[in-house]
């Protein structure tokens, strides 16, 4: 039953009255993994075959790395629980946040396992053993643009405007705006208080600073509308205003929080840049501000404005800034 050699081990839970679904091994011997209801991918351990658990022979994949779930009506979600990360058709995952996942989209999980959301056929395979108890953490640098969206005097509306309806009011319009970020292909990090960190990753599009530029605009009419809906911001007398910076730079990722992982830790200059840049926006700027570098990847499908040199908090040096107007009208 199975090959051997194999990437994985899978042994498939009973079946269910919820739609069968297969994940198929795009990479790899095409292997496909049937589940219904529930299947958790994680390492492969000697003695340790549990029942609706993929088993990888990698060391790069967390000893309980993602959880597919289907509800009844046939939709597909990924929760990312690992630390170097799960990505669908190359986008990464927010950690311990459902995404959905489509039929023909491609699951990536660690170094070399590929799998194609399919049909219902199974194939179960074994596997020889691979040692260590422990997550090898990957040495993940790669080269993102960093989006920062800031709610514009948020001290003030702070310390004025009832914590509840506040507290509902920015719930709502975070939530609105993440669908906005995967929407356009790019991964929600977190929100800080009254700011939205969001990121695009080198290889996850064509193009990665150019589409978070197109996100960016996108973000700012999107949180223009949401101002003018009292049902959504319904802070009374405190005008909805959001400020937003794009960075482009090398960082380095991981997942923290051992094998129960709680977040994604990102490391780079560019990330302090964005939160700093931020910071700089006004009525003579801008909505939306960027640094050279994002510029320069994404100046063919969209206007700039050079605004010159500024200081910043951290930096020995002015900063370069260029405010983002829009978007290139096409020839002909």
């Amino acid at each position: 039953m199975g090959k051997e050699g194999t990437l994985a081990r899978y042994r498939p839970s009973p079946p269910s009255d919820y739609p069968s679904k297969r994940l198929v091994d795009v990479v790899g011997d095409g292997a496909n993994y049937q589940f219904h209801d529930r299947m958790e991918i994680g390492r492969y351990h000697e003695g340790r075959h549990p029942v609706g658990m993929l088993q990888v022979k990698d060391p790069t994949v967390s000893s309980r790395h993602c959880v597919i779930t289907q509800d009844r009506d046939g939709t597909c979600f990924v929760r990312d629980t690992s630390r170097n990360g799960t990505r669908i058709d190359g986008r990464r995952l927010s950690p311990n946040s459902k995404t959905e996942l489509k039929v023909g989209q491609v699951l990536s999980v660690g170094q070399k396992l590929r799998l194609r959301l399919d049909g219902e056929e199974t194939v179960a395979v074994d596997a020889a053993e691979i040692s260590g108890t422990q997550t090898l953490g990957l040495a993940n640098t790669t080269v993102v643009t960093v989006l920062v969206g800031d709610i514009r005097n948020f001290t003030t509306i702070v310390r004025t405007a009832p914590p509840s309806v506040l507290q509902e009011s920015v719930a709502r319009v975070f939530a609105a705006l993440e669908k906005a970020v995967v929407a356009h292909g790019g991964t929600l990090k977190e929100f800080q208080g009254d700011a939205l960190f969001a990121f695009w990753e080198q290889g996850s599009t064509m193009n990665h600073a150019a589409e978070a530029c197109r996100a960016a605009l996108d973000l700012h009419r999107l949180s223009d509308e949401l101002a003018r809906d009292p049902s959504v911001w319904a802070v009374e007398g405190f005008p909805l205003e959001m400020d937003w910076a794009l960075t482009t730079g090398l960082v380095a990722i991981s997942g923290y929080g051992g094998e129960n992982i709680l977040a994604l830790s990102m490391v780079g200059e560019s990330v302090v840049l964005a939160f700093r840049l931020e910071k700089l926006v006004d009525e003579t700027t801008g909505p939306i501000i960027v640094c050279p570098d994002t510029r320069l990847m994404a100046a063919g499908a969209f206007e700039f404005t050079d605004l010159g040199s500024r200081r910043t908090a951290g930096f020995d040096a002015p900063q370069r800034i260029f405010a983002l107007v829009g978007e290139r009208e096409s020839e002909g």
